[in-house]
């Protein structure tokens, strides 16, 4: 049992150390997206999650045990390969319908008129999300590697712990300060039933809400990302389809960006 324990524990190390690494994913709709969600619930506290590893330390802080803790994490890290790539699929061709948000950060309010001409990335994000932590550096990158290339690049926050509250624009401003998000943010507070309902929450059930959506120059959906972490080489093989997401995502830009 001790021998087992150990091996458990290796793992969870290599795992944590390559989480501190660029990796996008999505908090699930489901029971596991409650789990991850309920320590910030209780305490009224959103943290903005930095890592896997802070998600941890989190999770230990809030009265959980190390166990405990260890065994979501594992959980949420072996969940990296089994996403459906092809989830969203059926988005792929369609007119994006019109932003419908609360609220605005680092811009005026924009529209997707605003934005014809120019190849467009929006990504659904929360600041208790490791998996959006994890992919927080990957926006950065593109945004500095691209944003002058002809692609603009828009983070939607969009709360899941605390879905409930009042809107509360100081909290989206702490997180994405905390994120260090220089590229427009906007606000999707009631998501539910406001713009991530109209561009992904129909059809098909979603596992994921954290989606990214890639848009052409007539702001047509290209490319779908249907959740969990996407970016660079970490050097971990429990990160390679992030490597795999991050390299399709790249590529969907520069040929768009092409055309």
């Amino acid at each position: 049992m001790k021998q087992q324990k150990d091996v458990l524990r290796g793992i969870l190390v290599l795992a944590l150390c390559g989480a501190m690494l660029p990796c996008t994913a999505q908090v699930p709709t489901n029971e596991n997206q409650e789990m991850h969600q309920s320590v910030a619930d209780s305490v009224k506290n959103y943290v903005t999650v930095m890592s896997w590893e802070h998600k941890r330390e989190l999770y230990i802080a809030n009265g959980m045990s190390e166990a405990k803790a260890d065994s979501l994490i594992v959980e949420g890290l072996a969940s990296l390969s089994n996403l459906d790539r092809t989830s969203g699929d059926d988005r792929i061709g369609v007119q994006a319908p019109p932003f419908k948000f609360d609220g605005w950060i680092n811009t005026e309010p924009l529209t997707l008129e605003d934005l014809k001409g120019q190849v467009v990335l929006v990504r659904w994000w929360t600041e208790t999300c490791p998996f959006c932590a994890s992919s927080a550096p990957a926006l950065r990158q593109l945004y500095e590697e691209y944003s002058d290339k002809g692609l603009v690049i828009i983070g939607v926050y969009h709360p899941k712990a605390g879905r409930d509250d009042q809107l509360d624009v100081q909290r989206v401003q702490r997180a994405v300060d905390a994120r260090e998000f220089k590229f427009p943010t906007g606000i999707d507070w009631d998501w539910r039933n406001g713009t991530l309902k109209d561009w992904w929450l129909t059809g098909p059930e979603r596992e994921y809400t954290s989606v990214t959506f890639i848009l052409d120059k007539s702001g047509v959906i290209q490319f779908v990302h249907p959740g969990m972490e996407y970016h660079e080489d970490n050097g971990s093989e429990l990160h390679t389809m992030c490597v795999n997401d991050m390299g399709r995502i790249r590529a969907a830009i520069e040929r768009l960006i092409a055309e």
